[in-house]
């Protein structure tokens, strides 16, 4: 008789944690007011997503861990909460403005319209709709289950396309994410390690390897074990609206995307002004890892996971697994010019001063420079490149140069011929082995305003 009430005793316990576990589980996949959510919609499985590309359109995506798919679910009054992203602070709205069935949902900035007010309407089975203060409700369009489909707004049905399961994640954070480049404050987390321009090592999350410019062709974009060396190096240049080049500080060289196909190949190639598949996004993918975005929407992959050494890197559809995650890790190129001067060439197309290449026969030449200058810039002359430095004033870095053959790789004394100049024209530093045969020009107007320049250097 004991026997049996002590197992009685035991099952009742059990039953009470069981009990007790899964209102626990319960509670975290559902919505108990203001907090932070992810938020799942029942017909396809799909979470509600930021497109990283315009950090504006509200698509579905199959479920990750980063902000861009993270919600935070404000009080707005009556009943109604603001959606928040969690990315960019914006919140869930209709693209313009009209409540219509089939219209987009996008984020805007926070006002006080009806289509960026919601109520979360409970449906029984942990299972909500989602309903603006306009009476449209939430919706991913019928029978559409693949990922980067855009939501939008209908009549309200409450079939399972406007159904939504929300697992809270937390509280809404009270403070303001750093943006992007700024400086964090000690003891807050890094999110993002990419900070903008500059030089870079980028390690891939999938193989611990690091991107690597195959030396045997200076064209091959592969994947190889870390050494530090230049061709493991990548400088991060703007190229207007977000975009990057992204140039190997070996070769001078500027990643570009040979095709428009899953599959198509990433390889470096000369750069070419204005040329969109040569430039790159950098998107944050969370947990200090971010994504490496063409122009054309496709992110750079390693294909299948692969961990041999030499695997060619490729682009592919963006699905922001291991194999599209990478890792920036800055690198730093202080370095200490004649006179144990020093500066600093982060974002430089160069390699290092200390990696000059073999010295090459004489050849004649002369390169030609046209561009506006305020106050004082600094042109570093290699090769066939042309990098642009601000000293002080206002930065217009729009400099065009044309060579009638590459400077040769040897110790030279080069002269200036000025062409259009209203202040002084000079080279400050001759190419040598020690700075890597690179030649330093300096421009200073000394006047108020800017004004056109126009020059040859001559060797």
């Amino acid at each position: 008789m004991k026997k049996l009430a002590k197992e009685g005793l035991m099952l009742a316990v059990t039953i009470v944690l069981v009990a007790i576990a899964t209102a626990s589980a319960l509670a975290q996949q559902s919505f108990i007011g203001q907090g932070r959510y992810r938020m799942e919609i029942v017909a396809t499985g799909k979470v509600l997503d930021l497109r990283v590309e315009d950090k504006r359109t509200v698509q579905q995506w199959a479920v990750g861990n980063a902000r861009n798919q993270q919600w935070d679910l404000v009080d707005a009054g009556d009943g109604f909460y603001f959606i928040t992203s969690v990315e960019n602070g914006n919140v869930l709205d209709v693209e313009g403005g009209r409540a219509r069935n089939g219209s987009l949902v996008i984020t805007a900035t926070r006002g006080n319209s009806d289509n960026q007010k919601w109520k979360i309407a409970d449906n029984g089975r942990g299972e909500f709709t989602i309903i603006s203060k306009a009476g449209k409700s939430l919706e991913s369009p019928a029978g559409r289950r693949g990922d980067g489909v855009a939501l939008q707004i209908g009549e309200p049905h409450g079939l399972e396309n406007q159904r939504f399961r929300l697992t809270r994640l937390g509280d809404v954070e009270a403070k303001v994410r750093p943006r992007e480049g700024a400086p964090i404050t000690p003891g807050t987390a890094v999110v993002h390690a990419f900070t903008g321009k500059g030089r870079y090592q980028i390690q891939s999350v999938a193989s611990n390897h690091f991107l690597d410019l195959r030396r045997d062709d200076n064209t091959t974009l592969q994947q190889w074990s870390g050494s530090g060396a230049a061709n493991q190096q990548w400088d991060f240049e703007d190229a207007g609206n977000g975009f990057f080049y992204i140039r190997s500080a070996e070769s001078g060289r500027v990643l570009e995307v040979a095709g428009a196909r899953d599959g198509s190949a990433v390889v470096a190639r000369t750069q070419q002004a204005g040329r969109d598949n040569q430039k790159f996004r950098i998107v944050d993918a969370g947990n200090g890892q971010s994504l490496i975005v063409a122009r054309n929407g496709k992110a750079l992959d390693l294909p299948n996971s692969a961990r041999n050494e030499g695997q060619r890197m490729q682009l592919w559809g963006e699905h922001r697994r291991d194999n599209q995650r990478f890792i920036f890790k800055p690198v730093d190129t202080t370095v200490t010019l004649s006179g144990g001067r020093t500066r600093e060439t982060r974002g430089s197309r160069f390699p290092p001063r200390d990696t000059a290449p073999v010295e090459e026969p004489y050849t004649s030449g002369q390169m030609t420079w046209r561009g506006r200058v305020d106050s004082e810039v600094l042109l570093e002359v290699r090769g066939n490149f042309v990098t642009e430095k601000l000293v002080s004033g206002t930065s217009f870095n729009n400099g065009r140069f044309t060579f009638t053959s590459a400077m040769p790789a040897r110790q030279l004394t080069l002269r200036v011929e000025n062409k259009k100049a209203r202040g002084t024209v000079e080279v400050v530093e001759q190419p040598t082995a020690a700075n890597g045969y690179t030649a330093v020009i300096r421009i200073r107007d000394p006047q108020r305003n800017a004004a056109d320049y126009e020059f040859t250097l001559i060797w």
